[in-house]
């Protein structure tokens, strides 16, 4: 499926609205199959593959885990982050970003561009704190 900025937006909107019933972002098949028609209501000409229940499914896993990359990004020290540039890094034989995203691969998108939805999936994911002291 082809997915254009207004129906990824509208997608996770959605989820947001969805996010108290799914037991803190563990959204459920008929959650996804919902999404799905009302992506079909709102967006009568999509683009690519149908936006069914599954693709919806695959496409929260993808922004699950786009999130989470720059989330490592953000905490990797000798990175800088911007929501519009990303990573920052304009060379792409940079070394330290190659070994970076070889340990990392889903961060290669944001080499050098933003995650235009990453305030609403900081909303949608789970607070997960780490350490010995939490």
């Amino acid at each position: 499926a082809v997915w254009s900025k207004a129906e990824e937006t509208t997608f996770l909107e959605f989820l947001l609205k969805a996010l108290p019933s799914s037991g803190d972002g563990g959204f459920k098949t008929t959650t996804f199959n919902q999404a799905a028609t009302h992506l079909k209501e709102k967006f009568m000409q999509q683009r690519g593959a149908e936006k069914t229940g599954v693709v919806c499914k695959n496409k929260w896993t993808a922004f699950k885990k786009a999130y989470h990359s720059v989330i490592e990004i953000k905490c990797t020290s000798g990175f800088t982050w911007s929501d519009e540039h990303g990573a920052g890094i304009a060379d792409r034989k940079d070394d330290v970003w190659a070994r970076f995203t070889k340990s990392h691969p889903h961060a290669n998108p944001f080499m050098s561009k933003g995650f235009d939805h990453f305030e609403i999936m900081e909303q949608l994911m789970p607070n997960q704190l780490k350490g010995t002291h939490v």
